[in-house]
């Protein structure tokens, strides 16, 4: 009997991995991580804490690193981007909402249909929108923007040099999430932001 590691082990090796190899991905147990330009595109599969036995799931994430975000944190970017680089990351649902959020194994799971059907999700939602995105200015083309809330939109009109969007987007935060205490200058403060009075 096969456990819900091994399974999910099984449909990484015999899909995902093949596929993101062919699109310049670097492979990191389940993570994977590619540079285009001064962006990092990363990917990586999560098991779920619940798996016991042969009975389990999986979440898929998608991130992208900017150099630009990077730099405004001080920080230097890695070569290869990996989880706690990325400054957009998503679960893949949130990119394509015909997907499920926890992709469910079992002793029954058609392993190679499963890897399938996951190698074209993930390269038609995730790695083809990204082929083309080497720069921060050419992310806007995914249509992916808003797929967060808070945070990552301001700091990518800031970097992208809409100071008026990045400081509205910085208030519409503070404003939320008033009644603990944020301010504009918090906000702008807690994601290195600096703007002119």
């Amino acid at each position: 009997m096969r456990t819900a590691r091994e399974a999910i082990q099984e449909v990484v090796k015999t899909g995902l991995a093949p596929m993101l190899k062919r699109h310049g991905f670097k492979k990191n147990a389940f993570s994977f991580g590619r540079r285009r330009g001064s962006v990092g595109h990363y990917f990586d599969v999560q098991l779920s804490q619940w798996n016991r036995g042969s009975e389990g799931g999986f979440y898929l994430n998608a991130g992208v690193m900017f150099d630009d975000i990077c730099a405004l944190r001080g920080g230097e970017p890695p070569a290869i981007p990996k989880y706690p680089d990325c400054q957009f990351m998503v679960r893949l649902e949130r990119l394509n909402s015909s997907l499920p959020g926890l992709f469910k194994v079992d002793e029954g799971t058609d392993l190679n249909a499963l890897a399938e059907q996951i190698s074209e999700a993930v390269e038609r939602t995730f790695v083809v929108p990204l082929n083309e995105v080497s720069s921060a200015h050419a992310f806007e083309a995914t249509g992916w923007l808003n797929a967060t809330p808070w945070s990552f939109p301001a700091v990518y009109r800031y970097v992208t040099g809409n100071l008026a969007e990045a400081r509205r987007l910085v208030q519409l935060e503070a404003d939320a999430f008033a009644d603990r205490g944020c301010t504009f200058q918090s906000v702008a403060a807690g994601l290195h932001l600096k703007f002119p009075s």
